[in-house]
């Protein structure tokens, strides 16, 4: 398993400080989601948090397999991100990591897209309202 880590301003180059575009840190997975490759994945994933600003995007459109020792690396991982006020986001290919996803009934306990793309789209959109809505509430308890 590889994971390289990259902003969406600087695609496929490794950050090596944390981001201040605000644009999603992705952490692309290559290779196998098993159990001898968790330990390599949180480390990576720990590192991708600590360089990402509000939305890390963990795309496993490049892994060949995810067994259960994986989902639940990924639960953890989620919980991490979480932990460090981020949304973390999967693109899960359908043929192996979202079919282990469904089949482990976990599918749901993530935000899944079908792409890097969309799923930074989707971040974008989600952010744009949230602000809008700060605005209006600061602009009331100003007025």
């Amino acid at each position: 398993m590889c994971i390289h880590i990259y902003c969406l301003d600087r695609p496929l180059i490794e950050s090596s400080s944390r981001s201040t575009s605000g644009l999603p840190t992705v952490a692309a997975v290559l290779g196998a989601l098993d159990a001898p490759a968790v330990p390599d994945f949180l480390k990576a994933i720990d590192r991708a948090i600590s360089l990402a600003v509000r939305t890390l995007i963990v795309d496993l459109s490049r892994v060949d397999f995810v067994g259960i020792s994986g989902v639940l690396a990924l639960a953890d991982a989620q919980d991490r991100a979480t932990c460090n006020g981020l949304a973390m986001l999967l693109v899960p290919d359908e043929a192996t990591a979202g079919h282990t996803l469904r089949a482990t009934d976990m599918a749901d306990h993530f935000h899944c897209f079908p792409s890097v793309q969309a799923a930074a789209e989707a971040r974008r959109v989600e952010l744009a309202a949230h602000d809008q809505l700060e605005q209006v509430r600061v602009s009331s308890a100003a007025g």
